[in-house]
């Protein structure tokens, strides 16, 4: 049942399993990616400033936190809200696509027994984001530290437990946020609360693709709290 489960996520979301290997694009390791003297992350920043047609230089580099926050708590969140061993970040390799895309995550470490804290699933995400935000830094982003890059990982927690709900996923995917936002020791980054408006969660933090001509809001977005919107 547990690995029809998983299963079943792959389907849903964009997870390391949901690509057949002899379909997937080449890899590179995340340190090589995170270099940002290497082509990867400047190509991958350029490639979203691209696509949203931006002025703003420091949209591409947010969505790139984006991006990587997202296809991480994809591959997480459904093993630690299900109960089943996580998948380790550790010896990542990701693969990015012609255009400069980061399209997908390839793990080949060995993965974490259930059960699994909440802590040690903070660990693992946080140990292969720091990185990212440092090398974002380098290229003339907000600091590493910055909400603006740690409120993907915490804020998309939301996000892929929603679709999970949608979908019928049993289990309490509200108390699974809580607790997860929780262990990241930043909160206030995921706003939870079943009486908001379409939705439970809210990210607290942008990722700056309203910036785009016509790109609108998200479900979760943190704009749709602002004084502007009501």
């Amino acid at each position: 049942m547990l690995s029809g489960r998983l299963r079943e996520c792959d389907r849903l979301l964009p997870r390391p399993g949901s690509v057949p290997a002899e379909r997937a694009e080449p890899t590179v390791s995340w340190p090589e990616f995170c270099d940002p003297d290497g082509p990867w992350l400047s190509r991958c920043a350029e490639e979203w400033q691209e696509r949203g047609e931006f002025r703003h230089h420091r949209a591409g580099l947010v969505l790139v936190a984006f991006r990587f926050g997202w296809l991480a708590a994809c591959a997480t969140v459904p093993e630690h809200h299900f109960g089943a061993a996580l998948p380790s970040l550790e010896g990542l390799r990701v693969s990015v696509d012609d255009g400069g895309r980061l399209a997908g995550l390839r793990l080949t470490g060995e993965a974490v027994e259930a059960p699994i804290s909440e802590r040690r699933w903070w660990e693992e995400v946080s140990a292969a984001f720091a990185p990212l935000t440092e090398a974002l830094h380098a290229l003339g982003g907000p600091k590493p530290g910055s909400h603006e890059y740690w409120g993907n990982p915490v804020g998309l927690v939301g996000t892929v437990l929603g679709r999970l709900e949608r979908a019928g996923m049993p289990g309490n995917v509200m108390e699974s946020a809580r607790r997860l936002s929780a262990a990241t020791g930043r909160p206030e980054l995921l706003r939870i609360d079943p009486e908001l408006s379409g939705t439970w969660a809210r990210r607290r933090t942008c990722c700056q693709w309203w910036r785009r001509t016509g790109g609108g809001y998200c479900a979760e977005c943190v704009l749709h709290d602002s004084p502007r919107t009501r």
